[in-house]
């Protein structure tokens, strides 16, 4: 029988294929809060329609 040796691939990430970090305008978190306040437990709802974490309306929410 032949010698086989199995070699795992290795895949090397660099920053560059991530996603880029958004800039939110004070507008617009402005905006995105409000919209969270309206009716009941619309955090959750909010941040998905925006693509967002719920915890980051929560940091704006304190803000």
């Amino acid at each position: 029988m032949a010698d086989l040796t199995v070699r795992p691939e290795i895949e090397v990430l660099s920053a560059a294929d991530g996603v880029q970090r958004r800039h939110w305008s004070d507008a617009d978190k402005l905006r995105i809060v409000e919209e969270s306040f309206l009716g009941h437990r619309q955090a959750s709802a909010t941040a998905r329609r925006h693509g967002i974490s719920r915890s980051l309306i929560t940091t704006w929410r304190r803000q």
